[in-house]
């Protein structure tokens, strides 16, 4: 394998055939049934024309581990008609079982959007790279420089400070950046029904009125335009327990380590989900109750981690407005989480028990905090093992995509 320092990575998730269906054991927003060819390819070639050399790596998961081989199978056939045109590679969950034996500890799977991350990581920080770039498999990359930015700063000393990571800004078809409909949110006074007005003030701190510098530090992250640099990824895990905004909490993990990430506001790519028009622009039910779960725990992992390595504790101002609004110890959380079901979503409380949601998820946020810095720490050792590269050399080359 030439040795080429940069890889873009784009994890793409499936399911079952339309028509055909079954129990979906983990909940992506808008999987690609395995009979549709879905949106990757599109984005795979708006690759073709970038500046730069770069390795491109497709992360193939599934929401039944039954799907496994299938889908494999399925996606090599859609995009080896691109491996003509780029240096293309591809890792399934069967790949990740050969993997998995061979690592220190088995760290990997493919279960969850934390999981899928890692793997996104791993795998090239093994074959040598010194910068990944994530890119979700519904946008497109319009901006032939836009390698050229994502290099430009990610791992070098910017104003006496390492930039560890970089975020660019999502745009919609019409180039709108901010979250539709989002302020007329305020209104219900409830965070869990508001995130996407948090989050657009966390936008507009950084990509309304661009400053006089290219980068600015901040906690803005988005999975689908993020670069990591290669330390960064040796100090750094996403949290396979997380149920959404692994992203958001990717930037977080890295700044306990006093790894911080930049927005660069030029750095822009186009968000195309199949389902709306900008991201996250129809919430559902299902992304209701993984938000709920997602800012208990991470509340959660954020007072433990204060009280277990209070020498790593992040400055709060680092973290609003988003998502430090759902952190604060004082907010009940479990009171909100109800009232937001029960406002938005009234149907639920016929079938199932919003307070019994919310406590399970309480519960489950304590034991999960825990666990989390255990796989950090296995994280740690597995990357930091000389013999990574070797060990892996040969399963990564049999992703290359022919």
């Amino acid at each position: 394998m030439n040795h080429v320092t940069t890889w873009i990575v784009v994890p793409s998730y499936w399911t079952f055939p339309s028509g055909e269906p079954g129990a979906e054991l983990t909940v992506f927003d808008h999987p690609t049934p395995l009979d549709e060819e879905g949106t990757l390819v599109r984005t795979l070639q708006s690759f073709v024309n970038l500046d730069g050399d770069f390795h491109v790596l497709v992360v193939a998961a599934c929401s039944n581990p039954v799907l496994g081989a299938q889908t494999r199978q399925r996606v090599e056939q859609l995009i080896s008609p691109l491996a003509a045109d780029l240096s293309l590679f591809l890792v399934a969950p069967p790949d990740v079982e050969r993997m998995n034996p061979l690592l220190a500890e088995p760290i990997l799977s493919l279960t969850s959007y934390g999981n899928i991350r890692n793997v996104q990581l791993l795998v090239p920080y093994a074959a040598g790279a010194e910068v990944e770039i994530g890119i979700d498999d519904d946008e497109v990359i319009e901006d032939p420089t836009y390698v050229h930015k994502a290099l430009e700063f990610t791992g070098r000393e910017h104003k006496g400070e390492v930039v560890a990571g970089m975020a660019g800004p999502y745009y919609d078809r019409e180039g709108e950046f901010r979250l539709e409909g989002a302020e007329a949110l305020v209104r219900y006074g409830n965070v869990f029904i508001m995130k996407n007005y948090y989050m657009n003030e966390a936008l507009k701190g950084v990509l309304a009125e661009p400053g006089p510098e290219p980068i600015v530090k901040s906690n803005v992250a988005f999975g689908g335009n993020m670069t990591v640099a290669r330390d960064t990824i040796a100090r750094t895990c996403h949290d396979p327990y997380i149920p959404r905004g692994e992203d958001y909490d990717f930037v977080i993990n890295a700044a306990m380590r006093k790894l911080w990430f930049y927005t660069r506001p030029d750095m822009g790519i186009v968000h195309l989900p199949p389902d709306s028009t900008g991201s996250q622009a129809a919430d559902k039910l299902s992304k209701m109750l993984a938000d709920i779960r997602r800012f208990i725990y991470m509340r959660e992992k954020d007072r433990y981690h204060r009280e277990q390595f209070p020498e790593e504790a992040i400055p709060m101002d680092y973290l609003l407005p988003y998502p430090g609004a759902y952190l604060e110890e004082g907010m009940d959380l479990r009171r909100l989480g109800v009232e937001a079901l029960d406002t938005l979503y009234p149907r639920y409380r016929e079938e199932h028990s919003p307070e019994a949601f919310v406590a399970e998820a309480l519960e489950t946020a304590k034991v999960k905090a825990a666990e989390f810095f255990a796989y950090r720490e296995k994280w740690e050792r597995v990357l930091a093992d000389p013999d990574l590269t070797d060990k892996l050399a040969e399963e990564i080359e049999r992703l290359r995509v022919r």
